[in-house]
């Protein structure tokens, strides 16, 4: 992603946005995990453990930026109050941390995991 600012463009790499919105979603109460998105990569994410934004995607469109997560909740959670509040926190994170807002947010749940006190969730 390229930011244009008075002294020049600036240059993000999609990997530090990924992080920043990855650190951001795992903090969130209710949020169990970052998921993958679809078959291929899953897949691709078995031969490559590198990647620091499984489960994030994002779009620069002519409107600004969008970002889309696909996450894991635990059971009994309120969906869309977590989803609103996901939406919130990465917004204001990036904002903080990039200065750049999106314009949209989009939180795909994809499955719902029960709290278990002996058993930590794998994140990579």
């Amino acid at each position: 992603m390229e930011k244009r600012t008075e002294y020049g463009t600036l240059a993000i790499n999609d990997e530090v946005l990924g992080a920043i919105v990855q650190s951001t979603v795992l903090e969130i109460d209710g949020v169990a995990d970052v998921g993958v998105f679809g078959l291929g990569e899953g897949l691709s994410e078995l031969i490559r453990k590198d990647s620091g934004i499984r489960g994030i995607a994002f779009q620069e469109t002519d409107g600004g930026l969008v970002v889309e997560i696909a996450v894991m909740v635990y059971y009994g959670v309120r969906i869309p109050e977590l989803g609103r509040i996901v939406v919130q926190r990465v917004s204001d994170a990036l904002a903080e941390a990039v200065s750049i807002r999106p314009v949209k947010v989009a939180v795909e749940v994809q499955g719902i995991q029960q709290r278990d006190s002996n058993r930590h969730p794998q994140r990579d």
